[in-house]
């Protein structure tokens, strides 16, 4: 058992090669290629970005954050993607008495493919703002609270190839649309 020896070298495997035999790089950007052309022009669904600038953007020293009056925005960003609003949830101004009722939007989950990210130059990041089209004269603003930045699972990986596309998660906020012009 004394000739037995771990692979003392640390090297990383680039390019990927774990999958080669049946699914390759050019499989990869094939099947992304078919799915980012049914979301831009099948379904046509898309979101606006409203990136926050943190370079402008005055943040407090200790906690690195800001109130929502003193936000600067990166140009806003329309992105093709895949989205659901969940249904909304009946709340009350008085839990006591359940007086004042008001129905509170749902939550925002939103897939996007990283390559689309890229094309449109924006980083999707918590904190960031994103609005979706209603009707011609509302827009529905959502907070970002999950970045989908950590896309290793299975089921974000073709075949377990590599990341394509991530998952966002936002909520609704009560943000007045004069802070985006």
């Amino acid at each position: 058992m004394d000739s037995f020896k771990f692979n003392p070298n640390s090297t990383k495997k680039v390019p990927i090669n774990r999958n080669n035999l049946f699914y390759s790089q050019e499989s990869f950007d094939f099947d992304m290629g078919i799915g980012k052309n049914y979301i831009e022009q099948d379904m046509n669904q898309s979101v606006v970005l409203f990136e926050v600038d943190l370079e402008k953007t005055n943040l407090n020293s200790v906690y690195k954050e800001s109130d929502k009056k003193n936000l600067v925005f990166k140009i806003p960003r329309e992105i093709s993607c895949v989205y659901e609003i969940a249904e909304g949830e009946l709340r009350s101004y008085d839990k006591n008495k359940n007086m004042g009722t008001y129905v509170k939007t749902g939550n925002l989950k939103m897939g996007v493919y990283q390559a689309t990210l890229d094309e449109v130059g924006c980083e999707i990041k918590n904190g960031d703002y994103i609005g979706v089209q209603i009707t011609n004269e509302h827009m529905e603003y959502f907070v970002v609270v999950n970045d989908g930045r950590n896309n290793y699972s299975n089921s974000m990986t073709n075949f377990g190839y590599k990341p394509f596309y991530r998952h966002i998660e936002a909520v609704s906020t009560t943000i007045e649309k004069d802070a985006f012009e």
